[in-house]
This record gives structure tokens, C-alpha cells and sequence, in this order.
């Protein structure tokens, strides 16, 4: 994707790494130099109603380097949401990408802590507003560090202003310290995907083979778990298929064993086997939620302590496939947000554990909004169908549900050598879906 960008702050460390970004991706690249109301009004009247248009803004801060008054930083931000909607509201649409140091790990600069916030409540306050307006706002956050691998930096904020990010909405990624690898290629990686029979799952599978993975293709219904390996395989990945009932440890065992005498390390376990029960509470039994939380946490649980040993051998990645019912809790969702909500913390725990190590395993949760597939549609009938889609859509700031595919295409980025220094995160990918629901 390219078209017009405009970079607020273009001459400032993150507003550097911006530029030279897009202009790699082809964009033609407009910059603000300090983004005050003057600079933006100008700017408005010279490129509303031009066939020309803006399709990407990107506001950095004005230092370069994180600082004690947030200000400053805090106002770029709102500034860049303010403008966003006039420049945006002719063809409905557009991408706004807020750029912003993260805080200090030793709380170093309290002020540093206050933008971040500020900046995330605003960006998802700004994000509402353009739905009410009637403009399909792709906004969302990127944090770095003054030492964030600048290669990675500027891979992200293509990502951000690519297809990769299509149904991302009010997400956030913070880039931690350190990294050199910039690379979204999967050559030479091998990944097990669970759950790859159907969904997001096999999408997660089949775009990980064509990005060069081994793909392991863990499932329970093994002659689908083999159309998903066939059509790895035409995507020009390589595989095999991984009987794989998550809820047995036994099986996990197995599945090491087997990855393990196949390729000797595993560089990604993407857990994304699970099940849905969403009734009211009352109509809910003990058995439901003991169901629920044996596949949508136990079962996560026992992938990574078997795969643990594979993973740390180069340093892997897990990525948990959870959902926004685990970030924001809706009617009859007791049981299953409960255990996506689990799923989020384990993750979170399981990161913080593993940082420890002289070869740290990163862990990230990834939440996915109502994605669209046949099984889904198939399950709830034709009518319940109907009727879902049209309670969720207007409460999704994007307008409309996902597709398995723009969920893949997050999961390859993630667990892609680009997102080295990004653990223990919770990413939504979900039109966003919770800030608007219930």
C-alpha cells in the first residue's frame, strides 16, 4: 500500500524513523515540522477537497528523547487525532499511526508514564468520535525506546500503514530496547500452529508457509489438518502434521517429541485451538466453564511447558490467540471471557518468567475481535448469523467484522524476527470492537 503521508515532527528521532519507513514503501512523505494548529489549519486548506488527499498520518514527538513534561508529547498526539478527522472525512477513511516513547522501566521520568496514557485514552476517545462522524479510522499506537532497533521501528510503521494492519483499531505494540533484526521473512523457522484445521488457524498457517516457514500443523480432525498442510505447502511453505488434542498432555509430549526429532528447535507455537460458550449466566453450568478453561487455558498451559525446552533453544516466541471477551467483559460471557481473560494473564506470566532466562522466550497475547469464517457463520445458523452481525458491526468503530486473513497477517509480523523485542504484550486485532461493546 502507498498513496500520501504526513509526518508530524519529521526531523525528530521517531519522526526520522517514520519517514525514511514510508519512503522505502513508496509513499510520497509531506512533513509538519512542529504540527501546531497553524501548521495543521494551512495544511487543511491546501489538501481538502484536492484529488490528491492524505491517506496516512503519522505523529511523532517533538524530542528525541523521552521526557518529564508530557505536554508536549501529549498534544502532538491530540493535535494529530483533531486534524485526522477533516483530512479523512471526504472518502470516509484513512490511517492515523501515534508515535510516543514508552515509559521508563524504573520510572525514571513519571512524565513519560503520563503521555503514554494520556495518549492511549485520547487516540481511543479520537477513534469514537470518527465513528460517530461516519469515518472508518485505522488509529493505533506504536511505543519505542530511545534504543529501539531503528529497523524495527521503521518495520512496524509500514506494517501500521500496510494491509497487515487492515482490522487493527485502537491497537497498541511497544517496541522494547535493543534488536537488530528488522526481517518479517520466515526462511528457516519452524512454527506449530494449533487449531490449523479451520479459521484463523489455518490462515495463520497457510500465511506462515508463504512467508517461507515449516509450518507443524497441529489439529484433531487430521484429514482437514491435511488439506491446511497441502495448502501450506502451495503457499511454498513445507510441514507436517501434528496430531494435537490441546487438552491432553500426553499429546503435547508427543508433538514435542516429534517436532523435536524432525527439526531439533521450534521458533513459534501460536496457540490457537479454542471453543466459545456465550449464554447468560444462569443458563451456564459448572461443566461449561470447566470446559472452556481446560482448552482456552489449561490447554495453553500444557503447550508451553512441553514446547518450553524446543523454544529456548534459539530463543522462540508464543503467541496466544485469546480475544477482546477477555479484555472487556459483555453479556453472556462469563465463562468464556473468563477464560480468555486467563489466556491474557498466563501469557503475561509466562513472558515475565521467561525474561529471566539467558535465552529468553517472548510470549504475547493476541486478541481478535468477531472474525468471519464459514464454521462461524455455521454455527450460529443463518438467522442467529444475520442477527450477530448486525448487533456487533455498529459497535465495531471499523464498521464491519474481520476475516481470518487480516488475523494471519498480524501472527506472521509477531512472530517474525521484526517484533524481537515485543513481549508480554496484549495486541488486539478486532476493528476495535471493545472499546464500542457492550
Amino acid at each position: 500500500m502507498s498513496g500520501t503521508a504526513v509526518v508530524v515532527n519529521p526531523d525528530s528521532f521517531l519522526g526520522a524513523r517514520a519517514v525514511a519507513a514510508l519512503a522505502a514503501a513508496g509513499w510520497q512523505v509531506e512533513g509538519l515540522p512542529d504540527g501546531s494548529d497553524g501548521e495543521w489549519e494551512a495544511f487543511l486548506s491546501e489538501a481538502v477537497g484536492h484529488d490528491a488527499g492524505v491517506d496516512f498520518i503519522v505523529t511523532a514527538p517533538p524530542t528525541d528523547f523521552p521526557v518529564d513534561d508530557p505536554g508536549a508529547a501529549i498534544a502532538t498526539a491530540w493535535r494529530g487525532a483533531k486534524y485526522a478527522l477533516p483530512l479523512f472525512a471526504e472518502r470516509g477513511e484513512g490511517i492515523l499511526l501515534t508515535m510516543a516513547f514508552g515509559p521508563a522501566r524504573d520510572g525514571a521520568l513519571p512524565g513519560s508514564d503520563a503521555a503514554a496514557e494520556s495518549i492511549r485514552l485520547l487516540t481511543a476517545a479520537a477513534l469514537l468520535d470518527a465513528g460517530k462522524a461516519g469515518v472508518s479510522l485505522r488509529s493505533n499506537r506504536l511505543y519505542c525506546h530511545r534504543d529501539s532497533a531503528p529497523g524495527a521501528i521503521e518495520e512496524a510503521v509500514r506494517m501500521f500503514g500496510d494491509d497487515r494492519s487492515r482490522f487493527m483499531a485502537g491497537a497498541e505494540i511497544t517496541l522494547g530496547s535493543g534488536g537488530t533484526e528488522s526481517s518479517t521473512s520466515l526462511h528457516g523457522k519452524s512454527i506449530l500452529v494449533t487449531g490449523a484445521t479451520s479459521g484463523i488457524g489455518r490462515s495463520a498457517a497457510v500465511e506462515l508457509g508463504r512467508l517461507g516457514a515449516w509450518v507443524a500443523v497441529g489439529g484433531r480432525k487430521l484429514p482437514l489438518a491435511e488439506e491446511t498442510l497441502t495448502m501450506v505447502r502451495k503457499a511454498g511453505g513445507d510441514g507436517i502434521v501434528v496430531p494435537l488434542d490441546v487438552t491432553e498432555p500426553d499429546a503435547w509430549v508427543a508433538a514435542a517429541r516429534g517436532i523435536g526429532d524432525s527439526r531439533g528447535a521450534l521458533h513459534g507455537l501460536v496457540n490457537n485451538a479454542g471453543e466459545a460458550r456465550n449464554r447468560p449466566i444462569g443458563e451456564l453450568s459448572s461443566a461449561d466453564l470447566d470446559f472452556l478453561t481446560e482448552i482456552n487455558c489449561r490447554g495453553v498451559r500444557y503447550g508451553v511447558d512441553a514446547m518450553a525446552p524446543l523454544l529456548a533453544r534459539d530463543g522462540g516466541t508464543v503467541l496466544n490467540i485469546a480475544s477482546v471477551a477477555g479484555l472487556r467483559a459483555g453479556p453472556g460471557g462469563t465463562a468464556y471471557s473468563a477464560s480468555k481473560a486467563a489466556m491474557v494473564g498466563l501469557s503475561r506470566g509466562f513472558a515475565a518468567q521467561f525474561a529471566r532466562a539467558a535465552r529468553p522466550i517472548r510470549v504475547n497475547s493476541l486478541l481478535p475481535g468477531l472474525i468471519w469464517s464459514d464454521s462461524v457463520a455455521d454455527s450460529l445458523g443463518e438467522a442467529g448469523a444475520r442477527a450477530f452481525r448486525a448487533m456487533i458491526e455498529p459497535k465495531t468503530p471499523l464498521g464491519r467484522v474481520g476475516t481470518p486473513e487480516e488475523v494471519a497477517s498480524v501472527i506472521a509480523y509477531l512472530v517474525s524476527d521484526a517484533a524481537a523485542t515485543v513481549s508480554g504484550q496484549t495486541i488486539t486485532v478486532s476493528g476495535g470492537l471493545e472499546l464500542g461493546f457492550p
